[in-house]
């Protein structure tokens, strides 16, 4: 996702893996970007070191594709690290987008990369979905108080590796970027996420119609 919106672009990148943050520094300026940062930050611990890197800095984009607790079921995750969870992937973010409402006039735009699982509900997936879901609805009440708010929201229903170097990371970029670009407001990635939403929505109209033919069964009796 960094490199689909390098080119002529400023970029800031945060993450905890130095590695990969110094391989992402050098595949954005490959692909065209005007300058690239990185900050080593542990959302687990703060987000101090993020904010000093943008202070005095204009935000226009911010692309929120990581989570802590993505790779935990909830049979992994002990009862004391569930604050520490909540603090990783809600707080730290919130806390971040207020710092820069209150430093710069324009709002930021927000990509959201989400889960089909925030709309579903998914075995020993329920902190996971449940803290995505709460993300996306204060980025919700802030774009109902903003109207210069731009945000999109990705429901991924398929795996995706970004370790793996494969095309499905570049074609959920490029999707992304085509959906921002058109002012998108939400899209649904993967082919069986789509296809596990429509049957999450289809059910209740199974459910009645199969109630209705017993029903109906019952009076032939």
């Amino acid at each position: 996702l960094a490199e689909a919106f390098a080119p002529n672009n400023a970029l800031i990148l945060v993450g905890r893996n130095v590695a990969k943050l110094m391989s992402t520094t050098d595949k954005c300026k490959n692909s065209g970007a005007v300058q690239v940062e990185y900050v080593e930050q542990d959302f687990y611990l703060g987000v101090g070191y993020v904010l000093q890197a943008i202070e005095g800095t204009q935000i226009d984009l911010i692309v929120d594709a990581a989570s802590a607790s993505s790779g935990k079921r909830d049979s992994e995750i002990e009862l004391n690290e569930i604050a520490d969870l909540v603090s990783a992937d809600f707080s730290s973010r919130t806390k971040i987008i207020d710092h820069i409402l209150k430093n710069q006039e324009a709002t930021p735009a927000v990509i959201l990369i989400s889960t089909v699982l925030t709309l579903v509900k998914s075995p020993d997936r329920s902190v996971y979905a449940a803290l995505k879901a709460l993300y996306e609805t204060y980025l919700n009440k802030l774009r109902d108080k903003r109207p210069d708010f731009n945000l999109l929201v990705v429901y991924v229903g398929t795996v995706i590796d970004a370790k793996n170097e494969s095309k499905k990371p570049r074609k959920l970029a490029s999707a992304v970027v085509n959906a921002f670009d058109k002012n998108t407001r939400t899209l649904f990635y993967g082919l069986s996420g789509k296809l596990f939403l429509a049957l999450f929505y289809i059910q209740p109209l199974i459910f009645y119609m199969d109630a209705l033919a017993q029903r109906k069964i019952r009076q032939w009796a």
